[in-house]
Parts: C-alpha cells; structure tokens; sequence
C-alpha cells in the first residue's frame, strides 16, 4: 500500500505550485489592465496614425495607378487610331500613286503613239516626194532620150516643151 501513497503525496506538493491565490490574479488582471490602457494611451494611436497614413499612400498608390492605366488606354487607343489613320493614308497615297502612274503611262503612250504618227506621215510626204521626184527624172530621161530617138528619125530637131507635152500626154495614158 506504501506504493500507492507516492503519487498522491507528490500530487499535494503539486498543488502548491500551481495554487491560485485571488490577489495574484486581480493583480494581474490590474497589470493587463493597466497595461492595455498604456498601449491604447501611448502606443495605438500612433500605430492607428501610422496605420492610416500607410493605407492613405496605399489608396493614393492605387489612385495613381488607375490614373496611369486610364492614360495608358487612351493613348493606346490614340495610337492606334493614328496608325488606323496612317494605314488609310498611305493606302490612298499608293492609290493616288497608281492613279498617276497609269495616266503619266497613258500620256506617254499617246505622245508616243502621236511621234508615231507625224513620222509616219512624215515618211509618206518623203515617199511621195521621192516619188514625185523620181518621176520627174524619169520624164526627163524619156523625153531626153525621145528627143535624140525623134531627131534621129525625123533628122530635124523637135523643141522639148513640145516633146514634154507628148510624153506627158504618153504617160497619162499609160
């Protein structure tokens, strides 16, 4: 039985230790007291006025930076009109291009096709006026060599204008 008696003997000595006595605790409970009202007093206001500080530079942080992101879109959307902008005009400038491109072609082609021409004419007076010329020469001869061939036969000499008015007359015919 002398063994069971130890745990119960060591358990008294316990209970010493852990004893409350009810001036230690409203001591205590004065000392939190005391405590939490010198916190509030000296050390919760300045925390509440760093506090509220900090989240005024947090709001006007976040304020700024809804600032930045609005200017930011509508300056990505004034970029993009531009460059909408600048796609139109250069569009239109490539069409204008092309415009003038066809009518400066269109005008070579008809100054050429004009050169063209007026040479082409040019040509046809040339050759007709060689022609004639060369006609003319060959009157010449034949009435040159009619002229000696008459004389011969005839044994007289014909005057040539009444010689050329044979011939041209010969030549009509032909």
């Amino acid at each position: 039985m002398g063994e069971h008696l130890g745990p119960i003997f060591l358990m008294e000595e316990h209970l010493d230790l852990i004893s409350l006595e009810v001036w230690h605790v409203v001591a205590a409970i004065a000392n939190l007291l005391l405590l939490t009202w010198i916190v509030k007093k000296f050390l919760f206001d300045r925390v509440k006025k760093v506090m509220t500080e900090r989240q005024s530079q947090v709001d006007t942080l976040y304020a700024d930076a809804e600032t930045a992101k609005n200017t930011a879109e509508s300056d990505r959307a004034a970029y993009e009109e531009k460059l909408a902008g600048a796609e139109d005009e250069a569009q239109k400038i490539v069409q204008d291009a092309v415009v003038r491109a066809d009518r400066m072609s269109e005008k070579i082609l008809a100054e050429a096709s004009e050169k063209a021409g007026e040479k082409l004419r040019q040509a046809d007076a040339d050759i007709a006026q060689e022609k004639k010329k060369a006609i003319n020469e060959v009157k010449d001869e034949i009435s040159g060599i009619s002229v000696e061939i008459a004389e011969n036969v005839i044994g007289r000499e014909i005057r040539e204008e009444d010689h050329r008015e044979l011939i041209d007359a010969f030549i009509e015919k032909l």
